[in-house]
C-alpha cells in the first residue's frame, strides 16, 4: 500500500469476514467490497478494477504467509480463491473448507475456526501493508 496509514485490524477482520459471502478475487472485490480495496491499495490513479487485482493479491500473500495447511487450503477454499470455487455460494465453499480440516461445517463456522483464521489474514495484512 503506497501510504503512511496503516489499516486497522478491527477493520480490515470485518471486512475480510464480508468477503466471505462472494469470495476475494478482485471482480468479487471490485464489484461488492470497493471498501476492502480502498482500504488495501488506496485510490492513487491506478482503475478501480486494477486496485482490485491488487488487493486480491494482498490477500492471497497473507493467507500464504499467516496459514498453514490444511487451513490455508480450506481458507482460499472459503474465499472462493481456489480452483473451483469462484461464483459458488459460500455455504458450498464452507463446507469443502471444512473438509480439509476434517471438520463440519458448523464446527468451521466457529470463531475458533474459521474466524480465527480470518483474525490470523487481518493482523498479517494491518502488519505488512
Amino acid at each position: 500500500m503506497a501510504t503512511n496509514r496503516t489499516p486497522d485490524i478491527d477493520t480490515v477482520e470485518k471486512l475480510l469476514r464480508r468477503a466471505r459471502r462472494h469470495g476475494a478475487r478482485g471482480p468479487e472485490l471490485a464489484q461488492h467490497l470497493p471498501a476492502l480495496v480502498d482500504l488495501l491499495v488506496p485510490p492513487n490513479g491506478a482503475s478501480p478494477r486494477d486496485r482490485a487485482a491488487h488487493a486480491e493479491q494482498i490477500i492471497r500473500k497473507a493467507i500464504d504467509t499467516a496459514l498453514d495447511d490444511p487451513a490455508k487450503t480450506a481458507i482460499k477454499v472459503l474465499f472462493g480463491l481456489a480452483a473451483g470455487t469462484r461464483r459458488t455460494r459460500v455455504d458450498y465453499r464452507r463446507e469443502r473448507a471444512a473438509g480439509y480440516l476434517d471438520i463440519t461445517p458448523g464446527t468451521f463456522r466457529r470463531p475458533h475456526q474459521e474466524g480465527a483464521m480470518i483474525l490470523d489474514i487481518a493482523f498479517e495484512i494491518a502488519t505488512t501493508v
